[in-house]
């Protein structure tokens, strides 16, 4: 059986907390435990400012981020992509910037970054975290 989260919502900078409290409320239902979804929070909150940061940056109208959130019980795994139509642009050092792929590498069990036609960050975590009956 799989549970999925998918939200669109223009990439501005309001966009973020209402997706990561989405998301949040979405690993409450399915019985991720505290420690964990802080983690995965986290790792998704940097994607999500990267996009609404950089996605669209110069372009004449802001696009849309879409957050899809899919946990798949028989493998074990939830998946969360962070999808834009927007720019990639590659991190450059920055003293104090530029640690969010790091971060987002760290806190997942896998982690893919597609930039044709937009960017997608996906990144998969272990579900092994998840209690009660299904």
């Amino acid at each position: 059986m799989a549970s999925e989260l998918r939200i669109v919502r223009s990439a501005q900078p309001g966009s973020a907390a209402p997706l990561r409290h989405a998301l949040e409320a979405f690993m409450v239902a399915l019985g991720v435990a505290p420690t964990v979804r802080i983690d995965i929070v986290t790792a998704v909150g940097e994607a999500l400012a990267n996009t609404i940061e950089h996605a669209y940056k110069g372009a004449e109208k802001v696009g849309d981020v879409e957050l899809v959130a899919r946990l798949d019980e028989k493998a074990s795994t939830l998946a969360v992509e962070i999808i834009d139509h927007g720019t990639f642009i590659a991190p450059k050092r920055r003293r104090n910037r530029g640690l969010g792929l790091g971060i987002m590498k760290r806190a997942s069990q896998s982690f893919t970054l597609q930039t044709v036609s937009g960017t997608s960050v996906r990144m998969l975590f272990d579900a092994a975290f998840l209690h009660g009956p299904h």
